[in-house]
């Protein structure tokens, strides 16, 4: 008996087949991601729904094959082939789920699920109750067995492999669902041709339990329980999806916040802890489940200051109050071990969606190690701020980063108008190539230490500067800058060309004794034979005219090397206590025989006590002074005699160079207005044979021996001169040790510290950088020039000077006396004081600017120079 098909119901059958392997698939991926209860609720579902779906392609298959004879089903049968369609199914979405998929297991899955829809399909057959027999044909059969085997194995593998596949219209999972569904129904419909129903006149078995199925029904069936799997699949999908990011934000979250450096608390209004991260269980040492009214009660709190800072005021405490704070730093102390260090607070509200506060976050951070270390950088920036060396910090290209203090005050640049510009600035003509030189050095790794160097003020001075340069390196040891000191020798270079002149002048006397001696005993049996020879011509006048001619060299001869000894200091002085003032007088009444256009004054300070020297020479070596200053003015001029009393301390260069002690010494002064001298012609005056006096006119030996009794004495000499307007020559005598010393009328170094601006004018550079130097550490503002009109300009764009130091005898056309005068037209107001190598005394004369202010005479002591500006700026 043969039957037809109604291909309705075959393509029905195999839609029902796709949309059942589709739903696999789908499930599959829900029972993977699925835990816990919801795991095996998706598992019983999706198998009843997967089975019942491959179920029902089965039986409408089975309609769809038309025999021309009744066909009803036993029930129990039809149950059965059911439930075998689901445990195939369980089994497939349970092998599917696991980790993971190994070839052992996807046979076993493959074969259990592939026979139970054997058995679904061949138990549903037995389920047909009809006029006919049935018989099989094995091959076909065996051939069923094996497709729906082999379809297992294909659907669990790509069952297995697009499961974590998250896209609902995945184009690759609907392939798939067809591609196993189009083999299911080829498995079924071999399975069909492989019966043959033989007609029977009578039923094949008994109809009890039977039903008539309706095929309609069957697929109504089938398509509302898969139409409920899949918008179930999908929903679930969207939700276990959300809950999943929310999962892993929630995680990622709590990871963040777990591992914050900052310490995090939130507390509800009664202050009780909501929420804790480790940071802030690690920064207070809390315990899990903190009661933060008990942590307060562990620490004391501070201000930055130190001030106790009681816990009402406390961030936290007040941010309960509503009172929110940001970046709030405090300082604690740990009442149980003493433990001290900073933090710095933040709090803030936490809100919900209507916008009502019900907690509060506070962050807590550790800024301890950050106070340290600001603290020692602000020490750092201290030290260089306040070291005398100028401290300059510049690229490895040469631009200027950093600037101190004592760079603005040595160079005359303010940080803000070098910062950022080239370090060449202060190179003078002729040494620029310096800068590059050092540059690359620095680049090779190289520090240079003591380099001594002249740099450019903004002025234009130089000065002589010791340079210590080295490289700035980053953690990794790159050169990233350059570090350099620099320190102002130009006053020990000044004091080291006194030391070597100090030391040429006494070389020359060791050399200037050694001949003297030499030419002393040659003198000796000069004299010696002279005087024989001088008896044994008596008599004869021709011979005794010749024989005194050469006595009376030999005279001059013994007086020249004489006054050479004085300056070798070989002639044996005998110091004793004399009155100074007694010498100065016979000197005086010697002097005035130096011719009648000759004025002799004098201004002695009598409080003096006795002086330790030699008094015929010391009469000597004055009267030697006033010969030179009469020499010096051929036309007639004044000669001025002064006494002080002075205490040279430990600054004044002779005592720095070793020349002599510090303590009182008695000072002589004698000045003239004389033609002067010049800088070059100073440098020489006191070397032996030295003179500028014409040929036959001097033997250049006068100032000479002053130097040598001078030193002899346990003195020293200075001498100042300008040329046109005359010579001050001044001797420092020791006191006589045990004599009464009357009370010292050298003025103290004046402690206050003053405050203004101050200008200095004076044609020695070296002077005035010292008076500079001077007002600098006294805590004015100083400004400089080295000639008058050049103070004045500085002058008038600078109203607000309140003192003026400036000497009196400059170049340039316009004299200290002549700026002070122009000055006063525009500030009446300021304060004066002139300085001067000439003595008060011989500044009165006519020639000479008339001086109306306080006068400082060069050259001057620290003490004295701060004396006098603190009398002059207090009005006394």
């Amino acid at each position: 008996m043969s039957g037809t098909y109604d291909y309705r119901l075959v393509i029905l059958s195999v839609v029902i087949a796709v949309l059942a392997a589709y739903a696999a698939l789908d499930l599959a991926g829900r029972v993977t991601t699925a835990r816990g209860h919801a795991r095996l609720l998706w598992l019983c579902g999706g198998a009843t729904a997967m089975g019942f779906g491959i179920w029902a392609m089965h039986y409408i298959g089975m309609e769809a094959f038309y025999l021309p004879v009744p066909v009803l089903y036993e029930w129990p049968t039809v149950v059965l082939s059911l439930f075998a369609a689901i445990l195939a199914s369980a089994i497939a979405l349970f092998t599917v789920s696991r980790p993971t998929m190994g070839r052992s297991r996807l046979m076993v899955g493959g074969i259990f699920m592939g026979s139970g829809i054997a058995a679904m399909h061949y138990i549903g057959m037995e389920a047909m109750r009809l006029p006919a027999m049935c018989t099989y044909s094995p091959w076909l059969v065996g051939l069923s067995v094996v497709l729906s085997i082999g379809i297992s194995f294909v659907a669990l593998h790509l069952t297995f492999a697009l499961r974590e596949h998250r896209t609902t219209a995945s184009v690759r999972r609907i392939v798939c669902g067809l591609v196993v569904g189009l083999a299911i129904s080829v498995m079924h419909y071999v399975g069909m041709a492989a019966v043959s129903f033989m007609p029977m006149p009578f039923m094949n078995a008994s109809l009890t339990h039977t039903i008539d199925v309706s095929r309609f029904s069957i697929a109504m069936v089938a398509l509302f329980v898969l139409g409920i799997v899949f918008p179930t699949s999908i929903i679930d999908r969207r939700f276990s999806r959300q809950a999943e990011r929310l999962a892993t934000s929630q995680l990622q979250l709590q990871t963040i916040f777990d591992n914050m450096t900052e310490g995090i608390i939130v507390l509800d209004r009664e202050g009780k802890t909501v929420l804790v991260n480790k940071a802030a269980q690690r920064l207070l040492l809390l315990p899990d489940d903190p009661d933060y009214a008990k942590v307060i009660e562990q620490f004391e709190g501070f201000s930055l200051d130190g001030e106790p800072l009681p816990p009402s005021q406390w961030p936290t405490v007040r941010a309960l109050r509503g009172e929110f704070v940001q970046n709030f730093e405090m300082l604690y102390r740990r009442k149980s071990n003493g433990e001290t260090g900073a933090r710095e607070i933040s709090t803030a509200p936490v809100t919900n969606t209507n916008g009502e506060s019900g907690q509060v976050i506070v962050t807590y951070r550790d800024v301890t190690e950050r106070r340290h270390m600001d603290e020692a950088r602000n020490r750092l920036a201290a030290i260089v701020e306040s070291s005398e060396d100028a401290i300059i910090g510049k690229s490895d290209t040469g631009v200027v980063t950093s600037w101190n203090k004592s760079a603005e005050r040595l160079f005359g640049y303010s940080a803000a108008e070098i910062v950022g510009g080239s370090i060449k600035q202060l190179l003078p003509p002729g040494r620029e190539h310096e800068e590059d030189d050092i540059l690359q050095r620095i680049h090779q790794g190289e520090t240079l230490e003591h380099f001594e160097t002249v740099r450019a003020k903004k002025n234009g001075d130089l000065v002589h500067v010791s340079l210590t340069i080295s490289p700035i390196r980053d953690t990794r040891g790159r050169i990233t800058g350059v570090s350099k000191i620099a320190r102002n020798i130009t006053e020990t270079k000044q004091m080291e060309r006194q030391l070597q002149q100090s030391q040429k002048m006494e070389a020359i006397g060791q050399l200037t004794g050694g001949i003297a001696h030499d030419f002393n005993n040659l003198l000796a049996v000069m004299v010696g034979n002279l005087d024989l020879l001088e008896r044994l011509v008596t008599g004869n006048e021709a011979a005794l005219k010749r024989v005194h001619t050469a006595q009376k060299a030999a005279g001059r001869g013994a007086d020249l090397t004489g006054r050479l000894l004085a300056f070798c200091s070989s002639v044996e002085l005998k110091p004793s206590p004399n009155e100074l003032h007694h010498s100065v007088q016979n000197m005086i009444e010697l002097a005035r025989a130096l011719g009648p256009n000759v004025k002799i004054t004098s201004h002695f300070e009598h409080s003096i006590p006795l002086v330790r020297v030699d008094a015929a020479g010391l009469e000597n070596a004055l009267l030697n002074l006033a010969v030179n200053a009469r020499d010096a003015m051929p036309k007639g001029g004044t000669l001025t005699i002064t006494t002080q009393r002075c205490t040279l301390d430990a600054s004044y260069p002779p005592v720095q160079t070793g020349e002599l002690t510090a303590g009182d010494y008695a000072c002589v002064s004698i000045s003239d207005t004389g033609t002067g001298m010049s800088k070059e012609i100073l440098a020489h005056v006191f070397e032996p044979f030295f003179t500028t006096k014409p040929r036959g006119k001097g033997t250049g030996l006068g100032l000479a021996m002053v130097y040598g009794f001078a030193k002899q004495s346990g003195g020293t000499v200075r001498i100042y001169s300008e040329p046109g307007l005359g010579t001050t020559v001044s001797l420092y005598l020791p006191l006589a040790e045990g004599q009464p010393v009357p009370p010292s009328a050298s003025p103290a170094l004046s402690t206050a510290r003053l405050t203004g601006k101050a200008l200095v004018v004076d044609d020695e550079l070296d002077l005035l950088e010292i008076a500079t130097t001077y007002l600098d550490q006294m805590g004015y503002a100083t400004l400089r020039a080295d000639n008058g009109p050049n103070a004045l300009e500085i002058a008038e764009q600078n109203r607000d000077i309140d003192l003026i130091v400036t000497d009196i005898i400059m170049p340039g056309g316009m004299n200290g006396v002549e700026f002070a005068e122009k000055v006063r037209q525009y500030l009446p107001h300021v304060k004066l004081i002139y300085c001067s190598g000439f003595p008060a005394n011989a500044l009165t004369e006519p020639g000479l600017p008339q001086v109306d202010c306080p006068l400082l005479q060069k050259p001057y002591l620290r003490a004295e120079f701060g004396a006098m500006v603190a009398a002059v700026m207090e009005g006394r």
